[in-house]
């Protein structure tokens, strides 16, 4: 926070105007000029608080909401909204072959699955088709599986979704935009360089970080890792969606897509590695573990994902043991944490990841013990 407000309280301000008056007039408290300075006094006192939190918004570290959307504008950017994710539906007809419906026909899952809608926009061959969730964000990437019809299709058998074509994504949160923007004044996009392929990659509907190895296997080449929303990662059908805007596979470093003339660019998704984590738990009496493991488990999972966060900048990422303990006392009801493995080791692991070992990680079993 800025300091307008530091000496700027009531008491201060009152202060001032008093010493403002004439000595031989009567300024105590319940005198008239007193009690006509001092309502005066408590609305500048909240004027320099509304001016401490308007300065401090002008800043983008500190900028939140709308005015964050305001200052990045500064640098050519906007927020990104929340887009709808794309399926790949198949629909039978009652003897189980492949029908063709019309673009425009809505599904729905299951209601107990969310029961999202689903449109038809585009038909990839007889009887298969693109869907897109008519519901905006994330919310639409789950299900798999059998639709339910939201018009009357005769001769229809069964209609589900067997695919993925694009994630949806939620709107860019505030920390999100706040890490593009700064990205975009550290790392200037140029030709063809890192950074342009970075912005290029991330600009992408669907894709939410990716990791660019520049000349991983010989002059020329390049490999971009992308993870989807949620930091899931992306189905076969959006890597190959993605290959084909960047470079597309068939006619590779001929310029044909995003990337300059003379780049042959792979597009991959990258290989989970498990973090499996082990620890015996000392437990405040009067709970057991059954009533803490939930909690500790949120604990760990928040953790994992702030080391997830750094996936896309860091090449050597670290789960360090210390904040894992530190993660797992924040349960109020842990006393102590003792036995921490991380796979199977303990002390800190070290994640190296290269082209040609892309691994972002994801937590794998997490085994609690009760001391």
């Amino acid at each position: 926070m800025s300091d307008y407000s530091t000496n700027n309280d009531f008491e201060n301000i009152l202060e001032r105007l008093l010493a403002n008056i004439d000595d031989s007039l009567d300024k105590r408290q319940g005198s008239i000029i007193y009690d006509a300075l001092a309502p005066a006094a408590a609305e500048l006192a909240q004027c320099y608080i509304a001016l401490d939190v308007y300065s401090d918004q002008t800043y983008l570290l500190n900028a939140v909401g709308e005015n964050l959307d305001n200052r990045v504008k500064d640098y050519g950017l906007t927020r990104n909204p929340a887009t709808p994710a794309q399926k790949i539906i198949n629909v039978y007809d009652t003897e189980n072959r492949l029908m063709t419906v019309d673009i425009g026909t809505r599904f729905s899952i299951p209601n107990e699955h969310g029961g999202y809608a689903y449109r038809i926009i585009e038909e990839l061959r007889t009887g298969e088709y693109i869907g897109e969730c008519e519901t905006a964000g994330s919310v639409g990437n789950q299900y798999i599986g059998d639709l339910l019809p939201l018009v009357s299709i005769n001769n229809l058998g069964q209609a589900l979704i067997v695919g993925d074509e694009k994630p949806g994504e939620d709107e860019e949160s505030d920390e999100e935009l706040r890490a593009r923007a700064i990205q975009k004044i550290n790392q200037e996009a140029f030709a063809g360089n890192k950074a342009a392929y970075i912005k290029m990659v991330n600009d992408i509907d669907g894709v939410t970080k990716c990791k660019v190895f520049p000349v991983w296997n010989g002059g020329g080449t390049v490999k971009v890792a992308i993870i989807a929303a949620n930091n899931t990662l992306p189905s076969a059908e959006f890597v190959e969606t993605v290959q084909t805007l960047i470079d597309p596979i068939e006619n590779q470093g001929e310029g044909l897509g995003l990337a300059p003339i003379g780049h042959t660019v792979t597009v991959v998704s990258p290989t989970e590695l498990d973090i499996d984590i082990e620890a015996t738990l000392t437990i405040e009496t009067g709970y057991d573990l059954e009533q803490v493991q939930s909690a500790v488990e949120q604990a760990i999972t928040e953790y994992i994902n702030e080391v997830q966060s750094n996936w896309s900048e860091d090449d050597n990422l670290i789960v360090y043991n210390s904040k894992l303990i530190a993660s797992i006392l924040s349960v109020s009801q842990v006393k102590n944490v003792s036995n921490l493995t991380i796979n199977n080791q303990t002390g800190d692991l070290t994640i190296e990841i290269t082209g040609t070992n892309v691994v972002f990680p994801i937590l794998g079993e997490v085994v609690l013990n009760e001391d």
